[in-house]
């Protein structure tokens, strides 16, 4: 492999190579994140209905591009690839629980037993301010290989409820995963995420738990989102509909033509059709039967930011990398998140290495180097970066280069979004290989 000395490399090298520098380049020389338009990167989803706009600047951060999307419930934020499409989705699916709840027929129902109902839920867990303040750390970490100490996840659902988050010194309940204040972003339901994550049985009550996975599976929205406003949504249609003794399927009639979506294949019907606790032994079994510890089995169930359906994606994508060496070796990175962004970007990551394994070429070993990545069978790392807009960075520009003197097959590595031309241009003269998988923002996710 024709290797090529970077900036970073060059002034570790001393200034007697200065006289070298031009060159390769300005060593100062990198890119500035770039402020995209709306316009140009959403290609497939119009950017302006009755029921939501996005706004036309789009910052990024060397990595991942941030849509403000505002609508008649509020201000939110999608980060990350298939995010926009999802939380497009979500106001949708409250625009079509609105319709719902406006019918003289549910509002008759309702009436008697079901505000009652949803106060009563909350009751069984404390729900804190919902204020969410800042990301404990950006994805970008998973491209820093200088040997950080892995930190344990959250080991209880209390610390969730008494706001004892990783990396976080307050220990106040404002510390909440989400990364932007609730008034900006989609924030997080402690009665759903908290209850479902922990397989609370007062949440199974009546027949409950799968009535209201039957409507999300009619609206194509996750169960688990942590979307508070459509959580509570979710909670308050179905609990007047179960008091009421209507069905889904009366639900969905009121509903006109197009607000009701169909199911994404890319969400699976096992988080929509199993109750959480039997959800929560089925990936525990399949965990501990791919080598993954008890220990590290129940710190993962028990995870604050993974919500059910995010273990259910991950323990999917590893078991569909059957024969893989060192699936087990990536719980300890799993677990050390500090954001539920990053616990995101990990469940795809990993979602990725499982369909190039699947579809394009079997894998011999996945590595933890930084990030997750993959080995092919002829030596070749094969790096998954669920990105949306990949800028030329001093961080990228350490990571790639670092992989010079180790391969003697040049990386491959596939994003699930874009390169700026910059970024594009380094890594080809660097020997890389590179593949952009979608438009910006277009993928659907199995998890949010």
């Amino acid at each position: 492999m024709e290797k090529r000395y970077s900036c970073s490399r060059l002034v570790s090298a001393g200034a007697v190579l200065a006289i070298w520098l031009p060159t390769f380049g300005m060593c100062d020389d990198y890119e500035v994140p770039a402020v995209l338009s709306a316009s140009d990167t959403v290609l497939d989803l119009p950017l302006k209905t009755d029921t939501y706009e996005i706004h036309q600047d789009v910052p990024t951060d060397g990595f991942m591009a941030v849509f403000t999307i505002t609508s008649p419930y509020g201000e939110f934020t999608a980060s990350g690839p298939g995010m926009l499409a999802s939380r497009l989705n979500e106001i949708k699916a409250l625009a079509a629980l609105d319709i719902m709840q406006e019918d003289d027929r549910f509002a008759e129902a309702a009436e008697s037993t079901a505000k009652e109902t949803v106060s009563n839920l909350r009751q069984f867990i404390e729900n804190p301010k919902e204020t969410v303040q800042g990301v404990p750390d950006g994805v970008g970490r998973f491209f820093d290989r200088t040997g950080r100490t892995l930190k344990t996840g959250l080991q209880k659902i209390g610390d969730v409820r008494e706001g004892r988050l990783p990396g976080v010194e307050e220990n106040t309940a404002e510390n909440l995963p989400g990364g932007t204040p609730a008034q900006n972003n989609p924030g997080v339901s402690l009665t759903e995420s908290v209850a479902r994550a922990g397989g609370d049985t007062a949440i199974n009550i009546l027949g409950f738990d799968k009535q209201r996975r039957r409507l999300a599976k009619e609206l194509a929205v996750d169960p688990y989102s942590t979307n508070r406003i459509l959580s509570e949504k979710l909670d308050e249609v179905t609990w007047a509909a179960f008091a009421g003794g209507l069905g889904v399927n009366f639900l969905t009639s009121l509903v006109p033509g197009g607000f009701v979506l169909s199911t994404s294949s890319r969400l699976s019907d096992w988080v929509w059709d199993t109750a959480p606790g039997d959800l929560r032994v089925e990936i525990e079994n399949a965990l501990l039967s791919m080598g993954v510890g008890q220990s590290e089995t129940d710190q993962l169930l028990r995870h604050s930011f993974y919500t059910l359906s995010m273990q259910a994606a991950l323990t999917a994508s590893m078991q569909a990398l059957d024969g893989v060496e060192g699936r087990a070796d990536v719980i300890p990175l799993v677990l050390s998140v500090a954001s539920e962004g990053q616990a995101r970007f990990l469940v795809q990551t990993i979602d990725m290495l499982s369909i190039y394994h699947t579809e394009r070429e079997p894998l011999s070993e996945l590595q933890v180097q930084g990030t997750i990545l993959g080995m092919s069978q002829a030596g070749q790392p094969v790096i998954a970066a669920p990105v949306d807009y990949l800028s030329w960075t001093p961080l990228l520009d350490r990571f790639a280069s670092s992989f010079g003197d180790q391969s003697a097959v040049a990386p491959l590595v596939f994003v699930d979004g874009q390169l700026s031309k910059r970024a594009r241009d380094e890594l080809t003269e660097l020997g890389w290989n590179i593949e952009e998988r979608t438009p910006l923002a277009s993928r659907a996710y199995p998890v949010q």
